[in-house]
């Protein structure tokens, strides 16, 4: 038996996210990486992911587990294999084999996520980002923006900021949120011990509506006190998001 750790990168427009479901295998990366190493190896393996990225979302550091049967076959062999029958929007970073115990999931400490929102006054509409960033109709207020992120940060029950109200493990920790403005872009970087279901694109919906006006800089303190769905902002749609990468 060999572990192995993998590293991933893919473009989430055509798939219903990371998680494989019953009809959907060729629809998850999950369900395509397990598709391939099936065949590879001729029995069933499972492939873990540090995180389960939702429907739409990107990845540019995504890492997952797997244990094959035997170690016969070294590192780039697997990979080879990988690129020739992959498609195209997912591409494998680096393989490598590693102790027994290590688990991409539970042996994670944070993960990295970015979320692009192009400026309705920038010098141009995005060509080759398109696909990638959420494109805005309306100026931000940027300066509120970063006022309201500073809230954020420390260990939350961010209950209010996911569409999973049966989850019974809502605090998460959230090491760092940077909001950054270019000529082009606000760039809003956000690392957490853990994220719930759809709990970054609620945060970007609840930043977007604050640097629009639209809800007051201190919603955010207001969705921790409440603990209320409807006491944050709105969800922001998976085009602009991409996990970065992932801590150990």
């Amino acid at each position: 038996m060999q572990n192995y750790k993998m590293t991933i990168a893919y473009d989430g427009r055509k798939y219903k996210g990371f998680n494989k479901s019953k009809g959907n295998i060729e629809k998850s990366i999950q369900g395509k990486l397990e598709l391939i190493l099936n065949k590879l190896y001729g029995e069933e393996i499972e492939v873990t992911g540090a995180v389960s990225t939702d429907a739409g979302v990107h990845a540019k550091g995504q890492v997952v587990s797997f244990t094959a049967s035997h170690n016969k076959l070294n590192e780039n062999e697997i990979r080879d294999y990988f690129e020739k029958y992959l498609t195209d929007d997912i591409i494998v970073l680096s393989i490598e084999p590693v102790d027994a115990r290590f688990h991409s999931r539970y042996q994670m400490k944070s993960a990295t996520y970015e979320y692009r929102l192009w400026k309705k006054d920038a010098p141009n509409r995005p060509l080759f980002e398109r696909q990638f960033v959420n494109l805005m109709v309306q100026l931000l207020n940027v300066d509120k923006m970063k006022k309201a992120a500073e809230s954020l940060v420390g260990e939350h029950d961010f209950i209010a900021f996911t569409t999973n109200k049966k989850t019974r493990k809502s605090i998460k920790k959230m090491i760092s949120i940077d909001v950054k403005e270019t000529d082009y872009e606000i760039i809003i970087t956000m690392t957490a011990n853990g994220f719930l279901l759809n709990m970054e694109k609620k945060i970007v919906g609840t930043l977007v509506q604050i640097g629009l006006g639209q809800i007051p800089v201190i919603s955010i303190e207001n969705a921790f006190e409440l603990r209320e769905p409807d006491s944050a902002g709105h969800i922001s749609s998976a085009s602009g998001l991409c996990l970065l990468s992932i801590q150990y």
